[in-house]
């Protein structure tokens, strides 16, 4: 979870800093507007092509974690990082509520055929 945070702070902030300057002398609501589309921009690119690219995010990488997929443990694929950010974007916000209404299983865990696994195992 840990590294989930993070990942959720550097899209967050990063994406009020990229809205800044493209809605300077506008109102308060197309900030925000900018602001959300330049979150969910820079949230996208940072998992699906992070993901996709170099097998991690900042997050995960601080953590020396990898994104693999499941089956053979190689690079994922554009279309399951794609369905895993958005399975993220849902399942992320409605955990403090899962937990509460589950039964106590995780359905994000091996979500759309890829994993998280530890940089050291991967090498083996």
């Amino acid at each position: 979870m840990l590294f989930a945070t993070i990942d959720g702070l550097i899209s967050f902030f990063g994406g009020f800093a990229l809205a800044a300057p493209l809605t300077e002398g506008k109102s308060t609501g197309t900030h925000l507007t900018y602001a959300v589309l330049c979150v969910l921009g820079l949230s996208f690119v940072h998992h699906v092509l992070g993901a996709m690219l170099f097998r991690t995010t900042v997050g995960k990488f601080l953590f020396m974690t990898r994104v693999v997929r499941a089956d053979d443990a190689g690079r994922p694929r554009f279309w399951q990082a794609v369905r895993r950010w958005l399975l993220g974007l849902t399942w992320l916000p409605m955990q403090p509520i899962w937990g509460l209404l589950g039964d106590g299983g995780d359905p994000y865990e091996d979500g759309c055929g890829l994993r998280y696994v530890r940089s050291r195992d991967l090498r083996r």
